[in-house]
């Protein structure tokens, strides 16, 4: 029969293991997520949702591969599935808001893989063609990135505030919006102006939504709101609905 001590050490020796396989399998799921991205890159769409795929399998709950997916799954025009990948991303997010953890310490250590995970997101982002839409995504990088890193420096803080950030928004508007559900299209570009009122693309695909419905004048605000953050309208767009809210 063992001793109480020796059944101590075997359970504290389960817990350090089963920390060091989660953690290493983020790690795992990190290496397939690069890979997606690389593929993202070469427009190679089936092989870059396959290693998106891999990464969620490792690890279910990192939200950047679900991303990916829903952006692969859209360049193969899967509509129903990238708003499922889409959805399943910011399900995730949401689901961390107010998270409480046991200690400070363990807080601390997700913010700061938080960080690392944000990085690596951020220089995938910057090595993409600069453009309205991915100067906006990385500026709310950085801003996630500010925040969490405030955090840290306070720590003492057990809990997480977390929202869906607006890039997740903006995306999933567009697969509804590709798939023809109007109304889920404007409620999900509506949630990423609400977090970044400067989200341009948002008010632009809004007002799109708008125009579509024949709601002539909220398509007029929403474009000047979108020209108002530096969003470059489609001129074609703003005639159109110049005509149509006289």
């Amino acid at each position: 029969m063992r001793s109480i001590g020796t059944v101590l050490i075997a359970c504290v020796l389960s817990l350090v293991a089963g920390s060091a396989q989660t953690k290493t399998d983020r790690e795992r799921a990190r290496i397939q997520n690069k890979l997606g991205w690389d593929d993202m890159k070469s427009e190679a769409w089936e092989r870059a949702a396959k290693s998106f795929q891999n990464a969620i399998d490792i690890d279910p709950a990192f939200e950047i591969p679900h991303y990916g997916l829903g952006r692969a799954n859209m360049a193969l025009k899967k509509f129903d599935a990238a708003i499922a990948a889409y959805e399943r991303c910011r399900n995730l997010y949401s689901a961390q808001a107010g998270r409480q953890f046991s200690n400070a310490q363990e807080a601390q250590r997700y913010r700061r893989d938080r960080i690392t995970e944000i990085d690596e997101q951020l220089r995938e982002v910057q090595s993409r063609p600069m453009n309205a839409a991915t100067s906006d995504m990385v500026r709310q990088l950085q801003n996630q990135r500010r925040d969490i890193q405030e955090s840290i420096q306070r720590g003492n803080d057990m809990s997480i505030m977390s929202t869906v950030p607006p890039w997740v928004s903006l995306a999933l508007g567009s697969a509804y919006f590709r798939a023809g559900r109007a109304s889920d299209a404007e409620r999900e570009y509506k949630a990423a102006i609400a977090a970044d009122s400067r989200a341009g693309e948002a008010h632009s695909n809004l007002a799109v939504v708008y125009f579509e419905a024949g709601r002539y004048t909220d398509a007029a605000n929403a474009l000047q709101s979108a020209k108002k953050s530096g969003f470059k309208v489609n001129p074609d767009l703003e005639k159109a609905i110049r005509e149509k809210a006289k």
